[in-house]
């Protein structure tokens, strides 16, 4: 069994979101697929921007908002959005004092 606690792990600030790798974890394992818990802090926002990657997120806390192309919707634990790639995105966290987190599991679609 391998863990992987946050006290070894440092969170990087990236497109407005607070972030910890998750996958590929080095000497571990090496998905086909990238992962990442993201934190959004209260009454903040991620930054728009776009993949060349498809992307889920699942929401574990809090309260927020998804806009994702011209759609938009409130987001709470238990949801899941998919994210094709090319399509810019932003996540608002709606909370005064608690963090909005999300699993983001990222992947290249396999050429046709």
């Amino acid at each position: 069994m391998h863990v992987k606690t946050t006290a070894g792990d440092e969170l990087i600030r990236k497109n407005g979101c607070d972030i910890r790798q998750l996958y590929p974890w080095d000497g571990v394992v090496t998905p086909p697929w990238n992962s990442t818990l993201c934190s959004i802090r209260p009454e903040e926002s991620s930054t728009p921007h776009g993949h060349d990657t498809d992307e889920t997120f699942i929401f574990i806390t809090g309260q927020g908002q998804a806009r994702v192309g011209d759609e938009e919707r409130a987001v709470t634990p238990g949801d899941v959005i998919y994210i094709p790639h090319g399509t810019r995105h932003i996540v608002t966290n709606t909370s005064a004092d608690e963090p909005l987190t999300f699993v983001s599991i990222y992947w290249l679609q396999p050429a046709r």
